[in-house]
């Protein structure tokens, strides 16, 4: 209600003036070709939604995730914190988008997840995979995938250039992809 009165503020995120890592190695160039076939095999560029959702305000994981996906070839969509899972939904329906990924640290995970998950579903997308990241114990990233969530990744899961591997397989599986990336014509 207040946010539809007074709007809202958006702090910058950084995301798009964010240099990579410098010159790539091996782990993610084959990545970059994974994503890079991944896409032309579903007939355009691998779009990734990363969603911040709820009144958490820590986004430097949710950034490091979307500057690596970046940097992986994906197309990032990445509109900042604090957003409503409807707000998320809405960015997944008009970017059209392959992956979901949700970053939540403060303990939020399972009610915004589900909101979103049923928000994809009720706006005809839920094939559209979701993979979820923050700190969440094991019981409750168990909960989340019974109840849909493709991957969920924890602090152990440090790897980002792993993680964005994982990323493509979650959309390979979502699509009926065979996991084995084709050869570059």
């Amino acid at each position: 209600m207040l946010r539809e009165v007074f709007g809202e503020y958006r702090a910058p995120t950084g995301v798009a003036a964010a240099a990579g890592g410098g010159e790539a190695d091996d782990a993610l160039r084959e990545i970059r070709e994974r994503v890079r076939a991944t896409g032309e095999e579903l007939g355009g560029r691998l779009r990734f939604l990363v969603g911040k959702p709820g009144l958490d305000g820590h986004s430097n994981g949710a950034e490091q995730i979307a500057v690596r996906a970046r940097d992986a070839g994906f197309e990032v969509v990445y509109q900042g914190i604090r957003l409503t899972p409807a707000q998320i939904v809405s960015a997944a329906v008009e970017e059209d988008v392959h992956v979901v990924g949700l970053s939540v640290l403060s303990g939020s995970h399972l009610q915004v997840v589900p909101s979103v998950l049923q928000g994809l579903k009720d706006a005809g997308l839920d094939d559209v995979p979701v993979v979820v990241g923050g700190i969440i114990p094991d019981s409750d990233a168990r909960r989340l995938r019974e109840q849909g969530v493709a991957r969920v990744f924890t602090p152990k899961d440090f790897g980002l250039t792993e993680i964005m591997g994982s990323v493509v397989d979650v959309i390979r599986e979502a699509n009926g992809l065979d996991q084995k990336v084709p050869a570059p014509a």
